[in-house]
């Protein structure tokens, strides 16, 4: 294997890597929004 084959397959490595780490990030940050969200009971509506 030549140097630039190991360079570019290093590259490669981190894209992929670094492509994981955001799909997981959104996924983490994706799951945070909907626990925040309020649900709808329908007993608070009928209270109003």
């Amino acid at each position: 294997m030549t140097r630039i084959d190991r360079v570019l397959k290093r590259l490669s490595d981190l894209y992929e890597f670094n492509r994981k780490i955001k799909a997981y990030q959104l996924k983490k940050k994706e799951r945070a929004n909907k626990s925040l969200k309020p649900t709808s009971n329908p007993r608070r509506l009928q209270e109003s």
